[in-house]
């Protein structure tokens, strides 16, 4: 399969994904044949690109860290936990933890492939699969950067209830981008990892760093974050985590500011290194990414028009690319492959549809 933008359709694609609603049902199924009138109802859902089947990319899978189960129950839990605000109940405790242990384990399982971005999600998607990619990135970067089975599940919980402050924001903050938004607009969206907090404070069954993580992963080690512009040390490691990995899905999905492809996020995340974020852990989650999704369609300096197949999880820069040229009747073909590593004077310098 390969990613495409959604206003790349021309009509008698095949649908490798699913598409879903916010609410989680499916829309468009699988196998589906697309039709031409499907790129604007698409565009008008806010879903930017699509997975679809074509001889070129047929047998390249890409594989999701975290199953559609699990994002089912994930957001089942955070319906019932969050919406609801139902901290007492016993049984949505047990699901919303049952939910954890299910990522854990999945993140745990792949531990040492390289997390591929791989959801098709809407802009204005509900914040379960936000909290979902990031809670399994932020495990995924702990375990790699050493923290104790403890901690592993603290920053899981923490991660993946991170946003529920935005439950109660009042402002319309969907399709908005923050830096051009009226000050107070951006007082309220800041707001709510005081609001989250402020829902979570009292209960027992949460640990201090998970409430922690609500409430300060915005913070920044320069003390230039919000809302109490917290520096350094006083920045717990947890949070610290968890800070790097919201900020990347934000930037890649584009929620209240620009979107931007994977690598170009990644790019940044090292420049903001020492400054911005922990450089520990932004190494080590830039190392644990793929910066070139399996699935996307790349450009190189030597002129070639490639596919990523697959990666190699010691370089996330130097994936396995299928060289493709276009024939005489302007189809696509693959030419060959070009593992990276091995040739090391080809550079990607660009994607086209991620």
């Amino acid at each position: 399969m390969r990613r495409i933008q959604t206003e790349q359709i021309h009509g008698n694609e095949i649908l490798a994904k699913d598409i879903y609603s916010g609410n989680g049902v499916i829309i468009v199924s699988a196998g589906t044949q697309l039709k031409l009138e499907y790129r604007l109802r698409l565009q008008e859902m806010h879903i930017t690109d699509i997975f679809i089947e074509d001889e070129i990319s047929d047998d390249i899978t890409v594989e999701e860290f975290t199953d559609q189960q699990i994002c089912e129950e994930c957001s089942d839990a955070l319906k019932n936990t969050i919406e609801r605000f139902s901290y007492d109940s016993k049984n949505e405790k047990n699901k919303l933890f049952e939910v954890v242990d299910n990522v854990m384990s999945s993140v745990l399982e792949k531990k040492e492939v390289l997390y591929n971005v791989s959801v098709v999600r809407r802009r204005d998607q509900n914040l379960s699969d936000h909290c979902l990619n990031v809670c399994a990135l932020s495990i995924l970067t702990a375990i790699h950067a050493g923290f104790s089975q403890e901690s592993l599940r603290d920053i899981a919980v923490g991660a993946l209830l991170h946003d529920i402050g935005f439950l109660d924001v009042k402002s319309e903050y969907q399709d908005l981008l923050l830096d051009e938004a009226d000050e107070e607009t951006k007082k309220e969206i800041k707001r709510h990892v005081v609001y989250g907090y402020m829902n979570v404070e009292k209960q027992e069954w949460l640990s201090s760093v998970s409430k922690d993580i609500i409430l300060y992963h915005h913070e920044r080690i320069d003390g230039s974050g919000y809302p109490f512009k917290l520096s350094g040390d006083r920045i717990k490691p947890e949070v610290r985590v968890v800070s790097i990995c919201d900020a990347f899905d934000n930037m890649i999905y584009g929620t209240l500011e620009k979107r931007m492809k994977v690598y170009e996020a990644m790019e940044l995340i090292t420049c903001l290194a020492g400054t911005k974020f922990d450089i520990e852990y932004a190494t080590t989650f830039v190392s644990s990414v793929a910066a070139y999704p399996v699935g996307s369609i790349v450009l190189t300096n030597t002129g070639m028009t490639c596919i990523v197949i697959r990666q190699n999880n010691s370089a996330p820069t130097r994936p396995v690319l299928r060289e493709l040229r276009k024939n005489e009747a302007g189809e696509w073909q693959s030419v060959g492959e070009h593992d990276l590593l091995e040739e090391l004077t080809v550079f990607i310098t660009d994607t086209l549809n991620d």
